[in-house]
């Protein structure tokens, strides 16, 4: 006889499970609201696919944290983690699941369930995010893989809890395959790491969206700005840059590109992470403070730049830029397509 397993969907309400699950849906709405009016979505995409990617890898045992993902994603690890083994064929796995991603088109979350499932009668006045739970539980039971982990922000977009798939949303949590009657502790825990994920999001986009602006402003205030408006477009969609890979990337010498990152650096664009003269690594300044390499700002947020016809005009030369180098580095197999255009 099959083991009977407690309903996730279906649990017993507490006002604190309550509470929780409101400001959780109400996290990933303020997040999927935003990536739906942005400028920046191609961007964030790629650094939430890292993220979520990461995750899964952690819920399959991968001892790799979120810095090791953006490091060797952009072909450069960072400092303190060179020792660190590579995840080799899982780089074309994370390429291959964000591309699956950016292209899919909507469609009944039932035509994507791996495994046979009947709902029970009141299914549809279940709330939403806790049938996702409970068809997470039965994927991970039935595949021991990373997949079901993988799923979750395709299936909360199925499900119509996001307009679209969010990749930073994906979740992994061996409890559900382990420890499957802990379901109090299982469905809190499911709760709090979605919108600490929706949470970390928002701010990773309104810093993209601040770099954007003050490149714009910077380079509108240069008289001779030369490779320096490719190079932070880049910084956008690969925010772990080295002069090696900026050369590359612009068909610069070695040299030349070194010089262009440390004038971005003394601008404050970008921020010298490795403390090396032979070998340098760069990250946007949100990253090398969430990475522990830069202290965190202290006092208030500073002011974005105001909006004028001149930040107008440099601002659509930047997008128009970073479109190229998305396009470029999609022609390669490096980009992932931004699934506002899909």
């Amino acid at each position: 006889m099959a083991r009977r397993h407690p309903d996730l969907s279906a649990p017993a309400w507490t006002h604190g499970l309550a509470h929780e699950l409101e400001t959780t849906t109400a996290a990933i709405a303020r997040l999927d609201a935003r990536i739906s009016a942005t400028n920046c979505a191609s961007a964030w995409v790629r650094r939430a696919a890292w993220s979520g990617f990461g995750e899964a890898l952690r819920g399959q045992g991968v001892e790799i944290d979120e810095i090791d993902i953006f490091g060797q994603a952009c072909g450069l690890p960072l400092p303190s983690r060179t020792l660190l083994p590579t995840f080799g064929d899982d780089l074309a796995a994370l390429a291959a699941w964000h591309e699956s991603l950016a292209t899919r088109r909507p469609r009944h979350w039932r035509e994507a369930l791996p495994f046979s499932f009947d709902p029970p009668a009141d299914w549809g006045q279940r709330p939403l995010l806790l049938r996702a739970l409970e068809l997470i539980a039965r994927h991970a039971r039935a595949d021991r893989t990373s997949v079901p982990w993988l799923a979750v922000p395709a299936l909360l977009h199925d499900l119509g809890v996001t307009h679209r798939p969010l990749p930073n949303l994906a979740w992994a949590d061996k409890g559900l395959r382990l420890q499957p009657d802990a379901a109090d502790a299982i469905t809190r825990r499911f709760l709090k790491q979605l919108r600490r994920s929706a949470v970390t999001g928002l701010e990773r986009l309104e810093a993209i969206e601040g770099d954007r602006l003050r490149a714009a402003h910077a380079l509108g205030q240069t008289r001779r700005p030369g490779a320096l408006l490719p190079l932070l477009a880049l910084s956008q969609v690969q925010p772990v840059l080295s002069p090696r890979a900026v050369g590359g990337h612009l068909g610069l010498t070695i040299s030349g590109a070194g010089k262009l990152l440390t004038r971005a650096a003394r601008a404050g664009l970008l921020v010298e992470v490795s403390g090396r003269q032979s070998w340098r690594a760069y990250l946007p300044p949100d990253l090398a403070q969430a990475f522990g390499f830069a202290p965190p700002r202290r006092g208030r947020p500073i002011a974005p730049p105001r909006p004028s016809p001149a930040l107008d005009a440099v601002l659509a030369d930047f997008d128009a830029e970073m479109r190229a180098i998305d396009e470029r580095l999609a022609s390669l197999g490096i980009g992932m397509t931004d699934p506002n255009a899909a």
